[in-house]
């Protein structure tokens, strides 16, 4: 099993929570006063490699590596939570190359 943690709107950590956990996760984006939570944005990190995606409102995620300085993240609109949930389903059993060949966006 590969090893991976999310990070709610209120900063709190679990480990390597199962599909149905992460669907309560992602719905906290519906939470009306979701962006003024503590931490407005939801995260999948994979931990053996660095790779992280992160939810936020209006159905934005963004995908980077914390362990590469040199890297920049990259995004994508239009992810609302039934895809959010492949992405992070995704991530989570480390499929980090196939991930990486979705049309992201860069700034």
């Amino acid at each position: 099993m590969e090893l991976y943690h999310t990070t709610d709107m209120d900063g709190i950590s679990e480990l390597n929570p199962d599909e149905a956990r992460m669907e309560q996760l992602i719905a906290q984006l519906d939470i009306p006063d979701f962006k003024e939570a503590d931490h407005p944005d939801l995260s999948l990190i994979h931990d053996p490699s660095g790779w992280v995606l992160t939810l936020y409102p209006a159905g934005i995620v963004t995908y980077e590596n914390l362990d590469d300085a040199d890297d920049h993240p990259r995004f994508m609109t239009g992810i609302f939570k039934a895809k959010a949930l492949q992405l992070w389903k995704s991530l989570a059993r480390g499929e980090i190359d196939s991930l990486k060949q979705l049309p992201w966006l860069r700034d």
